[in-house]
């Protein structure tokens, strides 16, 4: 067994390979979308939108605002930024209709990222067959002569080289860039559907008590 695991690794092909797709991802895309869509996977490793916390947050805050008034109101925000920037928003305005803007500039925001870092790497998985054939093509270029007591080592090891090159573009396409993709896509999409009820919740909440805060709004201008 380890003798077989030991033959599927070729550092020469997997260089090529890896670097390849890499760079002809960063020269497609631009380093600034390639770098977004390295920390768009990294947040798959990080824990899920947390919905339960996020509602407590909205929950405590809506009673404040009910107390104290949206321009008194100081509660915690919620852990999820769009969220807490929502709610923020909300406090400094008063408004519902600031809250919306808000709402609608971060949607656009979160959907071009997750479009974006979704993009980049089905981008990188339809490379990374390419550069498993250039691989290839660059282990049949390692042939050796016929004569030579060496070639037939050299011969068999460029032979490898191409066989795995093209494993390995194979591998990575349908083991790790399309997988990405998709759960980048995913996660975005019930981030999104998460945030998004949160968010109407917290508004039909609001205007539900519109009418005891706008006897409150005027006190509090005044005391202010």
């Amino acid at each position: 067994m380890p003798t077989t695991a030991s033959s599927l690794f070729d550092p020469g092909a997997l260089t090529i390979v890896v670097s390849g797709t890499v760079l002809a991802c960063a020269a497609r895309c631009g380093w600034r979308d390639f770098g977004a869509a390295l920390r768009e996977a990294s947040r798959l490793l990080q824990p899920a939108f947390d919905e339960e916390a996020n509602r407590k947050a909205l929950a405590q805050a809506i009673t404040a605002i009910r107390r104290d008034g949206s321009h008194r109101a100081n509660p915690a925000l919620p852990p999820d930024r769009a969220l807490g920037l929502m709610l923020e928003t909300y406090l400094r305005h008063g408004t519902l209709e600031a809250l919306g803007r808000v709402r609608r500039a971060e949607r656009a925001r979160d959907e071009a990222r997750r479009v974006s870092a979704t993009q980049v790497f089905v981008w990188a998985g339809e490379l990374a067959p390419v550069f498993g054939l250039i691989g290839t093509l660059y282990g049949f270029t390692r042939l050796a002569p016929a004569s030579g007591p060496e070639a037939l080592a050299a011969t068999m090891a460029a032979i490898a080289t191409a066989v795995l090159s093209t494993l390995y573009g194979a591998l990575l396409a349908h083991l790790l860039c399309h997988p990405l993709a998709g759960a980048i896509e995913r996660r975005g999409l019930a981030r999104a559907q998460s945030r998004e009820a949160l968010a109407d919740w917290f508004a039909e909440e609001i205007t539900a008590s519109s009418l005891s805060l706008g006897d409150a709004r005027p006190h509090l201008r005044g005391v202010a």
